[in-house]
């Protein structure tokens, strides 16, 4: 009957054991989806890989990414994340090693008419089996989490460069754009006066005077707009850099066209290159990990301890004992009854696995979407910056020979106002879509994974 009893529980428990190895509940078919070959978005264009980092990375820009990388709050708290991370890991890690404890114990007791003391000191041994790779499947969880934390390091540090590049030509454009209000302003001024004159001469009507004026004070008001509006620029620069928003930053560089080539690779290479994406994968691996843990939690545990130590009623003499008093054992433990506690959570875990696919999924597409868009609109941008060139080189063109023709009395001034605005609008338009491309190429070199602060120290 023994023997036979022997037999069922080994059977059983080579069952459990089986059922128990690690294997993981991810929906591979679901979050490995099918990749097309190629980008759809066509980037004939893109495909030369010219160097395009060269013209951006000026000696401040550069200085001013260093300075970010190391002072700037949120980047600081990710890298303080990868070590909450390690600690973790070191916590379960900890948990395949014996655990030593020291125990010092004193009680004194009696009645009214005696009382005793018993004091004891002792070492307490005690390890936990693996033997269903519980603690593996959390020091695993532990892993990747730290994983996740360091890929979403490198994703923040990337997009803190991006930002600050994208930053720092925004504060460029503001500049430049500040330069053709002045112009504009002191061409309006410059107008009134002649005009001005020419009433007083009687050579021009009121009107004229009226909307010169009214055009100057136009001018001037959009010039205080676009300087607020240029301090609001540095200050978003000054705190990217972790500084105080003083909006003191001097900035005076000139807007580069970028070349069209820069590397695309096929979507494949995105999911092995992209930090984001490597987070998130990494992030599904760990709820794998928990679901197998909390799983395991329903079966037995078995642990190994041992006690050695002294007892004496007088404390001065524990020192000094002979510590023959000791002991080994052995525990095994299992849950019989929790009202489907574990059950539970084990399912909670499941649940929560399946809601991390979708997050996966929803991560990956989102990624391949930004890079279509940015491919599209990359050489959409290139294309509206030359029609905007030939554009603003005629606007010009058009708006000294319309105040030519007004002075010799051909055209009204609402045809020379006209003019004016037509070239301002072209030349803040060729302003605008400069820095556009810039900000869209640091946005496409970002959507492709490609590490921005290596690139930029590689072309310096």
């Amino acid at each position: 009957m023994k023997r036979h009893f022997t037999k069922v529980a080994l059977a059983t428990s080579l069952v459990i054991l089986s059922a128990c190895t690690s294997s993981s509940y991810v929906d591979e078919p679901l979050v490995k989806p099918q990749l097309p070959p190629s980008w759809h978005t066509d980037a004939e264009s893109l495909k030369d890989n010219q160097s395009w980092v060269t013209p951006i990375a000026t000696d401040q820009l550069l200085e001013f990414i260093s300075i970010g990388l190391n002072t700037n709050q949120a980047l600081i708290q990710l890298a303080l994340e990868v070590e909450v991370k390690k600690q973790q890991l070191n916590v379960s890690d900890s948990s395949f090693w014996p655990e030593l404890n020291l125990g010092a114990n004193s009680s004194r007791s009696g009645d009214n008419d005696a009382s005793s003391s018993a004091n004891s000191l002792s070492l307490n041994l005690s390890y936990e089996l693996d033997i269903w790779g519980k603690l593996s499947d959390n020091a695993r969880a532990s892993k990747l989490n730290l994983l996740t934390a360091e890929a979403n390091y490198q994703q923040a540090r990337d997009a803190l460069v991006a930002d600050l590049v994208i930053a720092y030509y925004k504060v460029v454009t503001s500049n430049e754009l500040v330069k053709l209000f002045e112009r504009r302003t002191e061409n309006a001024r410059l107008n009134f006066e002649i005009i001005e004159s020419g009433y007083l001469q009687g050579l021009n009507a009121a009107l004229d005077v009226y909307l010169t004026q009214n055009e100057f004070y136009t001018e001037n008001s959009n010039l205080l707009s676009q300087r607020s509006q240029r301090n609001q620029d540095v200050r978003t620069l000054e705190r990217l850099l972790g500084g105080y928003p003083a909006g003191k930053l001097l900035i005076d560089e000139k807007l580069p066209l970028l070349p069209q080539g820069i590397k695309i690779g096929v979507p494949s290479e995105l999911v092995k290159r992209k930090p984001e994406l490597k987070a998130a994968w990494y992030q599904l691996l760990s709820q794998d990990a928990l679901v197998a843990y909390t799983q395991k939690q329903r079966y037995p545990s078995l642990s190994l301890g041992a006690d050695i130590g002294t007892a004496s009623s007088d404390i001065a003499n524990l020192l000094s004992g002979d510590y023959s008093s000791w002991s080994v054992f052995a525990g095994i433990t299992a849950p019989i009854f929790n009202a489907g506690r574990l059950a539970s959570l084990t399912e909670q875990q499941k649940l929560k696995l399946k809601q991390q696919e979708q997050q996966y999924l929803s991560t990956l597409f989102n990624a391949f979407e930004r890079v279509e868009n940015n491919l599209d609109l990359d050489a959409s941008l290139q294309q509206q910056y030359r029609a905007t060139l030939k554009a603003q080189e005629n606007a010009i063109q058009a708006e000294t020979l319309s105040f030519e023709q007004y002075q010799v009395g051909l055209v009204s001034y609402t045809t020379v106002l006209d003019a004016q605005t037509r070239a301002f609008v072209a030349q803040s338009s060729v302003i605008s879509l400069k820095n556009q491309i810039i900000a869209n190429r640091i946005g496409l070199h970002l959507a492709l994974g490609g590490d921005l602060d290596a690139s930029v120290t590689e072309e310096e």
